[in-house]
């Protein structure tokens, strides 16, 4: 992903994927990149983190080529350590508020145990179903359901997971480097 310049208001404009960055390798990356010059300012580079054996050498090489790389900004890496999905899964009283129910069932994870879940796209899918009655094989249905969930989703209990907290403060000190104060 790349974050579009920021107006002089210093507002973030826009986040985008790069659809043409292939198979996430670091030429890859960079060759999309490149197509896209002078129109970002800070990388996202996003990889799912578990097993950590697996995922740690692929961040590293793609740190490693960035800073050897002819780019100025910023790369942030963000690494769920296990999908993404798991982040959905941490604040309940959110999801409650987004399924429209007065509190959840049985969820196997909450807080910051939701890196342990084995299968957090399961667990989205069976709130979905037995909590809402949502078919999540519907068009729109998940990606509704993860914009309302980002949207409501108390950041204080994801500061709490330490892959989102450690995604934070990289992105935090990036911005900072741009200029932008942290209060």
């Amino acid at each position: 992903m790349a974050i579009e310049n920021f107006p002089a208001c210093r507002e973030v404009r826009e986040v985008r994927s790069l659809p043409k960055a292939g198979d996430q390798h670091p030429d890859s990356v960079l060759a999309a990149l490149e197509r896209e010059r002078g129109t970002f300012d800070v990388v996202l580079y996003h990889h799912d983190g578990a097993p950590a054996a697996k995922s740690d050498p692929v961040i590293e090489r793609m740190r490693q080529t960035w800073k050897a790389s002819a780019f100025d900004e910023p790369l942030v890496a963000v690494v769920p350590m296990r999908e993404t999905e798991a982040w959905l899964l941490v604040d309940h009283e959110s999801l409650a508020r987004v399924l429209n129910v007065r509190r959840l069932g049985r969820v196997a994870v909450s807080g910051p145990e939701v890196e342990a879940c084995r299968d957090p796209k399961a667990v989205v899918e069976t709130l979905l179903r037995d909590e809402a009655g949502m078919n999540s094989k519907k068009h729109g249905v998940l990606r509704n359901f993860y914009v309302s969930v980002a949207e409501t989703t108390d950041i204080e209990e994801l500061r709490k997971v330490p892959a989102f907290r450690r995604w934070w403060n990289d992105m935090i000190e990036a911005l900072e480097g741009l200029g932008y104060q942290h209060g």
